[in-house]
């Protein structure tokens, strides 16, 4: 009976890293992630040498906490990508002048500088 509450117990604190993890990956900071993986890691070894089969009800609510989270992370490095191509775009549009010809072929040409003066 303790062991199963004890078993209840660390599998409850495996579960809340989990969401502590999920509210860091919405809401930042991001560098406080490494510490709760590293305490949620430690959490499951701890479980995992004291009781070799775990409930399946906790062994399918960590999958799917961890699916999620998973996927959390993924869109985040999506849309820092996303963001890092548009930047690279905004850059390039101010070096360059994308123009097309007489017969219809794009090309680009150095933009000249721009001041307050030459302001249309």
């Amino acid at each position: 009976m303790i062991a199963q509450f004890l078993t209840s117990t660390r599998c409850s604190r495996i579960l809340r890293l989990l969401d502590l993890e999920r509210k860091v990956i919405l809401n930042g900071p991001l560098s406080s992630l490494r510490t709760l993986v590293d305490r949620r890691e430690r959490a499951i070894a701890d479980i995992l040498s004291v009781q070799k089969e775990l409930p399946a009800e906790f062994v399918a609510t960590l999958k799917a906490k961890a699916e999620r989270n998973s996927r959390l992370l993924l869109a985040s490095l999506a849309g820092v990508k996303a963001a890092s191509d548009q930047v690279e775009k905004i850059e390039t549009s101010r070096r360059e002048l994308r123009t097309y010809n007489a017969a219809g072929t794009a090309g680009s040409r150095p933009a000249g500088k721009v001041t307050r003066d030459q302001r249309a």
